[in-house]
C-alpha cells in the first residue's frame, strides 16, 4: 500500500522498498468523489488511496475562431461535470514508441484527438483545502509535437500519496496549432507563434484559482517536465507571463529549450505550411475552417520542404529572450532549479536498429566524422577522454555516450554553470539517473524517458522495462524522495540519499540516481573538454542513429 500522507517527515524520507511496496496501477473504480472550482462542480473518483479528477478543462475549446488564438476562458457549466476519463490529446501525429513493444508498453497513449484538449488531470490524496500541500504541475514529453498528460506511466495516484503532495498533469497544443508564427503575415494572429506556452500558462493560473479545492497550496508549486515537457520548462523560465506561477523548477531531459531560435527564422516553415494548404498569407482565418487532420498532415509536408518545424521561438511577446541569458535569469531569479538526464539517453534512438549495439571502431569513427565533421585525431582524443574514466567502453559505449552528452547533458551542465555562477540566483541542483534496465540484455542502459515511471512511482506499470526485483522501487523511492524534498522545501536532500550539495565550480557535484545513489563530482569533466564544440548537423541527424557497415 502507499506511503500513509499521516506518517512523519522522518518516517518518509527513509522508507525502503522491504517496507513498502509501490503499489501496481489501480484500476479506476466508479467511486464518485465532487470538488468545486471556479467553473462549476467536477465529479472525479477514488483511485486506491487517492482522489483523481481527470479530463479537467482549464481554458476553452481551440476550435475555430480560438485556432491558432490565445487560450480563452473555459465556459461556467451546471450540474456535476464527469471527470473520471482522461481528456483528448492535442491533434498529433502520435508517437508510435511503446505501441506493440512491451518494453516501451507503459509509454503509449491512444486517447482521443480534438481541439478540446485543453484539459488537466488532478490526483490529490484528499480535498481539506487547509491541507496546503506542495503541488508538482508535469508537463510531457513529446517534443513540441505530439505527447499527452495521460496513460499507465503518468498516473498521478503513487506519488501523490507517497509524498503527501497533489500532482497535476496536463494536456496542451502542440506542432502547427501550439506553435506557427502566423503573425509573420498577420498581427491578428501574433500570439500563434506560442499558443502551446500560453496554454501552459493557462493551465498553471488555473492551478493557482482553483488548485486549494484539492488540498493544494497555490503558494508552492513546482513545475517539472521530461524531455520536451522539460524544454517546456526552460523556454517558462524566459516568460514575464509566468513570473510568480511557479516557485521550484525540475527539467527533466530539457536541453533543447535552452536554444529556442528568433520568430523570423520560422517564416519558411510557415510559408511552406500555408502554400501545402492552399491558403494565402492575406486570408490566414480560412485556416480556421481547415479540418485539423488536414492541417497535421500539411505540416509534415512543410517540415520536410522548409527543413524547419513547429516550436517555441522568441517572439519578444510572450518569449524575450532564452532562460539563461542575464534577463531570462533575472525573471525567476529566486526559483530553485533541479536539471537532469539519464545517463546512456541515446540509447533510445538508437534502439531502432539494435546493430548499433555493436559497432567497429572503423563504424564509430565514420559515424563521428560524418556527424561531428571530425578527424581521426579529435576522435582518438575523444575516446581517450571517456576511456580515462571508464577503460572498457566499447565503440558503441563511446558514440552513444557522446550522442548523450552532446544532446543532452552538456547543454544542462553549461546551464547549470551559468545559473551557479552569476550572483543573486537559487541554487541549482543537477542529477543522472542511471538505472540500467534488463532489457534487451540491459544494452540500453539507462535511455531517454527511461526516469519517468520512477519519478511517477508507476514501476509497476512499466514491469517489461525495469524488470523484477525490490531495485526499481528502490530507484523510484530514491527519484520520489529527491522530487518530493525539492517541492516541499527547494532542496532535494532527505535521508534516503547522501549528501547533495548545490552544483558549484568548486563541487561541481552531480548525484547519480539509482538503487543506490552516490555523489560524483566533476562527472565526466575530461570529456566535457574534448567534446565542448560538437555540434549535431540537422542534415546528418539521421546518420547518427543509423547502422553504418
Amino acid at each position: 500500500m502507499p506511503l500513509s500522507p499521516s506518517l512523519s517527515r522522518r518516517a518518509f524520507l527513509s522508507v525502503t522498498a522491504a517496507s513498502i511496496a509501490i503499489p501496481a496501477l489501480p484500476v479506476l473504480a466508479a467511486q464518485p468523489v465532487t470538488a468545486r472550482v471556479a467553473a462549476g462542480t467536477l465529479r472525479g473518483m477514488r483511485d486506491q488511496g487517492a482522489l483523481a479528477f481527470l479530463g479537467v478543462p482549464y481554458a476553452a475549446d481551440t476550435a475555430g475562431a480560438n485556432r491558432f488564438r490565445a487560450p480563452q476562458p473555459v465556459p461556467a457549466w451546471q450540474g456535476e461535470r464527469d471527470a473520471t476519463g482522461y481528456g483528448p490529446l492535442a491533434p498529433q501525429v502520435p508517437s508510435t514508441l511503446g505501441k506493440d513493444d512491451p518494453v516501451f508498453e507503459w509509454y503509449y497513449q491512444d486517447q482521443p484527438q480534438g481541439e478540446d484538449c485543453l484539459v488537466l488531470n488532478v490526483f490529490t490524496p484528499d480535498l481539506n483545502p487547509e491541507a496546503r500541500r506542495p503541488v508538482m504541475f508535469y508537463i510531457h514529453g513529446g517534443g513540441y509535437i505530439n505527447g499527452g498528460g495521460g496513460g499507465e506511466g503518468l498516473n498521478g495516484a503513487n506519488l501523490a500519496t507517497f509524498g503527501d503532495v497533489v500532482v497535476v498533469t496536463i494536456n496542451h497544443r502542440l506542432n502547427a496549432f501550439g506553435f506557427t508564427h502566423l503573425g509573420a503575415h498577420d498581427p491578428d494572429f501574433a500570439d500563434a507563434a506560442n499558443a502551446g506556452m500560453l496554454d501552459i500558462v493557462a493551465a498553471l493560473e488555473w492551478v493557482q484559482g482553483n488548485i486549494a479545492a484539492f488540498g493544494g497550496d497555490p503558494g508552492n508549486v513546482t513545475v517539472l517536465g521530461q524531455s520536451g515537457g522539460g524544454s517546456k520548462i526552460m523556454i517558462l523560465l524566459a516568460m514575464p507571463a509566468a513570473q510568480g506561477l511557479f516557485h521550484r523548477a525540475i527539467s527533466m531531459s530539457g536541453a533543447a529549450g535552452l536554444a529556442i531560435d528568433p520568430a523570423e527564422d520560422m517564416v519558411p516553415y510557415v510559408d511552406a505550411l500555408l502554400a501545402e494548404l492552399g491558403v494565402a498569407p492575406d486570408n490566414l482565418a480560412a485556416l480556421q475552417d481547415i479540418p485539423h487532420e488536414t492541417i497535421i498532415e500539411a505540416r509534415g509536408r512543410a517540415v520536410a520542404a522548409s527543413f524547419e518545424g513547429a516550436r517555441p521561438v522568441i517572439d519578444r511577446r510572450h518569449i524575450t529572450t532564452r532562460a539563461m541569458t542575464p534577463e531570462g535569469m533575472a525573471m525567476h531569479a529566486s526559483v530553485p532549479l533541479m536539471l537532469g538526464h539519464t545517463e546512456t539517453e541515446a540509447t533510445l534512438f538508437f534502439r531502432s536498429d539494435m546493430r548499433n549495439f555493436d559497432l567497429t571502431e572503423a563504424q564509430m569513427r565514420a559515424r563521428m566524422a560524418q556527424v561531428f565533421g571530425i578527424d581521426d585525431a579529435r576522435v582518438d582524443a575523444i575516446m581517450a577522454a571517456y576511456r580515462a574514466d571508464a577503460p572498457d567502453m566499447t565503440p558503441s559505449d563511446i558514440l552513444i555516450a557522446v550522442a548523450s552528452d552532446v544532446q543532452f547533458r552538456l547543454p544542462l551542465t553549461r546551464a547549470a554553470e551559468t545559473r551557479s555562477g552569476t550572483a543573486g540566483q537559487a541554487p541549482v541542483w543537477l542529477y543522472d539517473f542511471a538505472w540500467t534496465i534488463p532489457a534487451d540484455g540491459g544494452v540500453l542502459g539507462s535511455p531517454h524517458a527511461v526516469d519517468i515511471p520512477f519519478a511517477f512511482g508507476t514501476v509497476d506499470a512499466a514491469g517489461a522495462m525495469v524488470g523484477p526485483g525490490d531495485g526499481p522501487r528502490e530507484a523510484a523511492l530514491n527519484m520520489m524522495a529527491a522530487f518530493v524534498s525539492f517541492a516541499r522545501s527547494g532542496n532535494p536532500n532527505n535521508e534516503r540519499m547522501p549528501e547533495w550539495r548545490p552544483f558549484d565550480a568548486d563541487s561541481r557535484t552531480t548525484m547519480r540516481i539509482d538503487a543506490q545513489c552516490e555523489p560524483i563530482s566533476a562527472f565526466r569533466a575530461a570529456a566535457d573538454a574534448e567534446i565542448a564544440t560538437l555540434q549535431i548537423d540537422p542534415f546528418n541527424r539521421a546518420a547518427l542513429y543509423r547502422y553504418a557497415d
